[in-house]
């Protein structure tokens, strides 16, 4: 028999660690090739990583919850045959430096439950090892699991006042330490403009109802991220990405667009790739792809992966102005409203227009002041004048 240990690859761009969020096998399971096995937390995404081959899971080297490196252990598989050049034929398994004791990473190893019952713990995210099982022996039953399922999570108690703590982590973790890294190492500035936006919605409805009838969607995102990626073709600076520790710009040739989409589990920002470059049904087709994965929990690793610019479209929730904070190392972003009628003036009247707040915030490290209103009114011109975008 030879030993397998699956180390964490890299699965975000240079991630150096990642989030065990859930553990898919339990120890003393037999998994096939590319069945998944364990659930890992970015900042960017949960992804499930796939066995490499067939065999049996002997040792899990991790918790739900822990954060490891990239390139550490996370479990060890037993096969018939080696799997690439990584295994390793052994008498007994190697110590690993820093690794928790063998009582807490065998954890589910010794617990006494049928198939069916370690199946249905699966299916419903239950660890076994924190199931106390009421049959003979300490046997758990299928009864255990749900009782154990339902009940409510744990949260330890404020340390004064009254409320509870509940911790921080998986995507909302990531969330906040991005978030943490981009208001503390940039300089953001925001210029807020109106823009109308009747035309434009007409055509997205238009275009929306063409594709119904086809049977196909078309999200209302799908015009601005047009819009955005025309733009920053124009103004090639907004797609670009700052090398702190060389003191270079990267000007990159991809114009690779991610949408901000709100999940149960947190903010989460997919990827329309080479978004300047696909036609107005295929984007439709990647925005709806991307944006309902995401929604779902179901986001591969490279649909959030190469981002050059964001957006962040509010208006389904009466969203209007803000100053939104940009995820390194990108050098901007965009954010759009709700479109509602406001009074303007036209031709020395006051009028009722639909009009659609947009946030244009950047890195004042790159981008200056009269940059930034360029590209804003590039936008505005794109937006209030739509016919550009379909042609």
């Amino acid at each position: 028999m030879a030993r397998f240990e699956f180390r964490l690859p890299d699965i975000g761009e240079g991630l150096a660690e990642a989030e065990v969020a859930k553990w898919l096998v339990a120890v003393g399971d037999r998994v096939k090739e590319d069945q998944p096995v364990v659930e890992m937390m970015t900042d960017k995404a949960s992804v499930e990583l796939p066995s490499p081959g067939a065999g049996v899971v002997v040792e899990r080297l991790a918790a739900e919850g822990d954060v490891i490196k990239t390139g550490a252990v996370l479990y060890v598989l037993e096969t018939e045959t080696q799997i690439g050049a990584a295994p390793r034929h052994t008498a007994a398994p190697e110590s690993h430096e820093n690794s928790p004791a063998p009582d807490k990473v065998a954890e589910g190893s010794g617990v006494l439950a049928p198939p069916a019952v370690r199946k249905l713990a699966r299916e419903m995210g239950v660890d076994l090892a924190g199931v106390k099982g009421c049959g003979p022996g300490g046997r758990i039953s299928a009864d255990d699991v749900k009782r154990h399922g339902a009940a409510p999570p744990v949260a330890s108690a404020a340390p004064v006042g009254s409320g509870q703590r509940v911790r921080l982590r998986g995507v909302q973790k990531r969330m906040a330490e991005t978030m943490a890294l981009s208001a503390r190492t940039i300089p953001h500035v925001t210029g807020f403009h109106e823009l109308e936006a009747g035309a434009f919605a007409e055509l997205s409805s238009r275009l929306r109802k063409e594709a119904e009838s086809k049977g196909a969607r078309f999200p209302f995102d799908t015009l601005l991220v047009r819009a955005a990626a025309i733009a920053l073709r124009r103004h090639p600076i907004f797609n670009a990405s700052l090398d702190d520790e060389r003191g270079e710009i990267v000007m990159h040739d991809e114009v690779n667009v991610g949408l901000a989409t709100a999940t149960p589990d947190g903010l989460v920002v997919p990827v329309v790739k080479h978004a300047d470059t696909l036609g107005l049904d295929r984007l439709a087709s990647e925005v709806d792809r991307v944006a309902s994965a995401a929604r779902e929990g179901k986001t591969s690793l490279s649909d959030v992966q190469g981002g050059t610019f964001t957006i962040s479209n509010t208006g389904a929730w009466r969203g209007g102005h803000g100053t939104s904070l940009i995820r390194p190392p990108e050098v901007a972003l965009v954010a759009f409203g709700r479109i509602e009628e406001m009074a303007v003036v036209r031709d020395g009247k006051v009028v009722a227009r639909p009009m659609m707040p947009m946030s244009v915030t950047f890195d004042h490290r790159l981008i200056d002041g009269e940059a930034g209103l360029s590209f804003a009114l590039t936008l505005r011109s794109l937006i209030e004048d739509p016919d550009q975008l379909v042609t």
